[in-house]
């Protein structure tokens, strides 16, 4: 029914944040695709450890680039690749952004997505309503388009006006989830994906750890980039 991507970038954040959510829902048997960094050492004990407990998760490795928004290109790929098919799509990663979210609080909501409560809402809205393409938490639904100025109140403005020109992309609502972690329907995945090779649009994103504080990245562009895709094809996005 949904499969979760999830990017791993500390290996302790396995046995502190994943696991135990993990085996909360496994009533639900969603499909398990999670990107280890290849930049850390330590993967095949890790591999080891998951699978003692989720062993049908298929595990990737992807070298530093693009941050989370890397490892879901990279799980994107792979998951078109291998001809695997769901209803719907959740995006979970481990890495922090200091600078903007208040650590273990940012995590936590956006982690509520996950809670069984969460997921019989969730399933419950996307089947009420066929045109609803994303759901995140509402506490982080953002929009930085002014309209007067049809410019985005962030350092990304041109990166991401460059992105939505060379995506053909046709959007009225600029809205996203901060923090990109949210559901979304594997339709729209799977129909631009299609049209755009998912490890091409990695090719452009950063390496390595970096902010966008006082330089526009590719890489926190296309964390708005993955909501427009939704509204260009003519889905919304709503907040639980």
């Amino acid at each position: 029914m949904f499969a979760l991507f999830i990017h791993i970038y500390d290996h302790g954040s396995w046995e502190r944040i994943f696991k135990e959510q993990l085996l909360k829902i496994q009533g639900y048997s969603p499909l398990l695709l999670i990107n280890l960094c290849m930049a850390h050492p330590g993967n095949a004990e890790l591999i080891s450890s998951i699978r003692k407990e989720f062993k049908d998760a298929f595990i990737i490795t992807t070298p530093n680039k693009g941050r989370d928004i890397g490892g879901k290109l990279a799980l994107i790929d792979f998951f078109l690749r291998a001809g695997l098919k769901t209803e719907y799509i959740v995006f979970l990663h481990d890495k922090q952004s200091h600078h903007w979210f208040a650590g273990e609080a940012w995590r936590q909501k956006l982690f509520s997505i996950i809670e069984p409560g969460k997921i019989d809402a969730i399933l419950t809205g996307y089947k009420n309503d066929p045109k609803t393409g994303i759901i995140g938490t509402n506490d982080f639904i953002r929009d930085e388009y002014d309209k007067k100025t049809n410019e985005f109140s962030t350092t990304n403005n041109d990166k991401m006006k460059e992105m939505i020109s060379l995506y053909d992309l046709h959007i009225t609502d600029h809205r996203f989830v901060a923090g990109a972690m949210f559901w979304i329907r594997s339709a729209i995945i799977e129909k631009f994906f299609s049209a755009f090779s998912a490890l091409s649009c990695r090719e452009i994103l950063e390496e390595g750890n970096f902010t966008d504080l006082y330089e526009g990245r590719y890489t926190h562009s296309w964390e708005r980039i993955f909501c427009f895709l939704a509204t260009d094809q003519g889905y919304t996005i709503k907040g639980i």
